[in-house]
């Protein structure tokens, strides 16, 4: 085995069934979209986890006024979903990490008794002008 360098000590763990959207095969989007929500893990039940958001480089940004808007949701019945993370690109190439909790998001859905809330989501929300948006999410430890 190799010897552990900075470099390869930056791995995150990437499970094929909690990708929210892949980066490595979706097209650009133009308009707001939400993605079909994933069931191969209730996010009340785990207790920290984050997801992780990957963006492509995208033209147009404007604070506050021409933007994407990236949400992580969840959902008991697969209708009515809620944001329980938001990342905010800024035009520019990056990795957004955004901490999460099954306390959090059982507390984001009080009606719901956590082992229902079985459905995750990712969504970009376009506000105003922005160009077209690539990005991959995904959920892990």
């Amino acid at each position: 085995m190799a010897r552990s360098t900075i470099a390869n000590r930056r791995a995150i763990l990437l499970d094929g069934s909690l990708i929210l959207r892949d980066f490595t095969t979706a097209l650009a989007i133009a308009a707001t979209t939400a993605e079909t929500a994933i069931t191969s893990v209730n996010p009340a039940e785990l207790r920290y986890y984050k997801a992780v958001v990957d963006v492509a480089a995208h033209t147009g940004y404007v604070a506050s006024t021409a933007q994407w808007v990236i949400t992580i949701e969840a959902s008991a019945d697969n209708v009515t979903f809620v944001p329980v993370g938001t990342v905010t690109p800024t035009g520019v190439a990056g990795r957004f990490q955004v901490p999460l909790s099954g306390e959090w998001v059982e507390k984001n859905l009080p009606n719901a008794s956590y082992p229902n809330i079985i459905y995750t989501r990712a969504k970009a929300t376009k506000l105003g002008t922005p160009g077209n948006l690539n990005y991959g999410a995904f959920l892990t430890s």
